[in-house]
């Protein structure tokens, strides 16, 4: 069922369990049954919800609860879903202030307190595919939730996943402070690189890793010298042979002793399998690698997909990509808010008329800005995005189209920032400053790419394509200002295959001497005039930096 979180929540650790539970007054006072297009006050004072059940709203009501505070219990002893409002059927609302308060354990324990309420397209006989209209929420304010604090879902379509049935309409956020807010996620490869070496870590990381890591893909197993086989001591099903260089198909080993020609955290792909054991290879059918030297206490990781990959959110965390998740919804205005997140700051998915402006990113664990599938005419201008090493500082997804991005500043990001096969994009009169800190060597502070177990190398700015053989384009990147960070690399920018019409001057950069990389098969570019980096026409790989 598609959703709608029509209120405030704001959530704070260490609060106790509630002793009364204030849901049935609340209920009633917020009752669809009474007259639609009136304002509702919550009278003063605090109230404590079990958040067991949603509470229904009515059409055209305006809610305010400036200064009201709403407890929920501890999650630890309650259900990973939790929800203060429902699944309504309106037209217009509008939330206005109001705080919460609860006991979230940021990834320390499995249960996470979520309380984004959705809505379904609204129908009535008139316009049975007509979505709600008409949402604004307003002051809200949200501290410590591991879930969405707002979300808008139009009906999203199951024709293909960019079809909306019926968009959600004019939906505005502003002045929100949503703070260490959203799912919460551990971050690419995070419980991985401890367990691959667990000796650059505390213990209690190590065995926090070990619950929530996927140990039924852990392999104990056997090297020796001059040999080519991988020996397990207890197999629990034999691995099949690796068909292509998908992450599924790979296998890493973890912290051990291994042969010298082996590198602990580099994937390999297995080129022969037996009962008992397996043969591999760097490539996927490549020559069966001879070991030189023996193991000691060797185990693998197949699948890295799962293993790497998906591993980002521990088991049971709670619902919604960010501190707002906005999808399927035409006439969007995010203005004057204030984000965080425990994972992905924000979403904004198959969204049109998208205007978001004059907000402050202060940090997350995950991606900064999202822009996410295709989104369509969006204006992105006057935002501060400190990514404080999260993941991409920026992403532009999946074919999004007609969008600017002008006199933003982004800094601190983890793997810059990623454009992913648009139409129509312009970045503008621009800032941004080391943006590349997962390429950190450090292990605290980096991430190891799993394709070959050293530091990762994402550009500051990265066109990619999703399909491949795609085209996109036109691209303009203009007067901007790059400041890389010491562990970018040495090919800032990157241009994948298929782009058309690329323009990218005026642009300066500072600190270290970098390149731009275009692709031969590029077509009517001009890149020229962008002091502090060369132009450098090579192959570029269509998905880099994706992974």
């Amino acid at each position: 069922m598609n959703r709608l979180l029509p209120l405030a929540i704001i959530l704070v650790t260490g609060v106790s369990s509630a002793p009364a539970d204030d849901t049935a007054g609340l209920a009633a006072l917020l009752a669809p049954g009474q007259p639609s297009g009136g304002v509702v006050t919550i009278p003063p004072g605090d109230y404590h919800l079990d958040g067991a059940e949603p509470i229904p709203l009515a059409s055209r009501m305006t809610v305010s609860a400036y200064g009201r505070v709403f407890y929920f219990p501890d999650p630890a002893r309650q259900s990973a879903d939790r929800s203060f409002l429902p699944e309504p059927t309106f037209r217009t609302l509008r939330g206005r202030g109001g705080s919460c308060r609860s006991g979230v354990r940021s990834g320390a324990t499995e249960q996470h307190l979520g309380t984004e309420c959705d809505h379904e397209g609204h129908r009535d006989h008139d316009h049975p595919r007509r979505g709600a209209r008409h949402l604004l929420f307003r002051d809200v304010k949200a501290d410590g939730l591991a879930g969405a604090v707002i979300g808008v879902h139009g009906l999203t379509g199951k024709s293909s996943e960019s079809s909306v049935e019926a968009y959600a309409e004019r939906v505005a956020l502003e002045s929100c402070s949503l703070l260490r807010s959203g799912k919460f996620m551990w971050d690419y490869g995070y419980l991985w690189q401890i367990l691959t070496w667990p000796e650059e870590y505390e213990t209690w990381e190590v065995e926090r890793a070990t619950r929530y890591f996927r140990t039924d893909l852990v392999q104990l197993v056997r090297m020796e010298d001059g040999d080519d086989r991988v020996v397990f001591d207890a197999l629990q099903k034999p691995l099949p042979v690796s068909r292509s260089d998908e992450p599924a198909e790979a296998l890493s080993f973890l912290g051990s002793v291994l042969p010298k020609n082996l590198r602990r955290g580099q994937q390999y792909f297995v080129v022969a399998s037996g009962k008992d054991h397996i043969k591999i290879s760097e490539t996927p059918g490549g020559i069966p690698l001879r070991f030189k030297g023996d193991t000691v206490g060797a185990s693998l990781a197949h699948n890295l997909s799962a293993t790497y990959l998906s591993a980002y959110a521990p088991t049971g965390s709670g619902p919604g990509k960010g501190a707002f998740d906005i999808v399927g919804a035409r006439d969007v205005r995010v203005t004057g808010c204030q984000l965080s997140a425990l994972g992905d700051t924000m979403h904004i998915q198959r969204c049109q008329n998208i205007i978001f402006a004059n907000n402050h990113i202060l940090g997350s664990r995950m991606g900064a800005f999202f822009l996410a599938e295709y989104c369509r005419n969006a204006t992105i201008t006057g935002n501060l995005v400190d990514g404080t090493n999260g993941s991409r500082v920026v992403s532009v997804e999946k074919s999004c189209t007609d969008v600017t991005m002008i006199g933003n500043t982004f800094r601190n990001g983890g793997r810059g920032a990623w454009i992913n096969q648009p139409v129509n994009f312009i970045l503008t009169g621009n800032v941004f400053v080391n943006n590349t800190t997962k390429n950190d060597p450090d292990k605290r502070r980096g991430r190891i790419a799993y394709q070959t177990g050293a530091p990762g190398r994402f550009p500051e700015l990265y066109f990619t394509i999703y399909e491949p053989g795609a085209r996109y384009g036109p691209v303009i990147v203009r007067d901007n200002v790059f400041v890389p960070g010491p562990s970018a690399p040495a090919e800032a920018v990157t241009f994948a295959p298929g782009g058309h019409d690329l323009q990218m001057t005026g642009n300066s950069f500072q600190g270290k001497p970098v390149s731009i990389a275009l692709d031969p098969s590029c077509q009517q570019t001009l890149i020229r005039e962008n002091p502090g980096a060369e132009t450098v026409v090579k192959p570029v790989d269509f998905n880099h930096g994706r992974r």
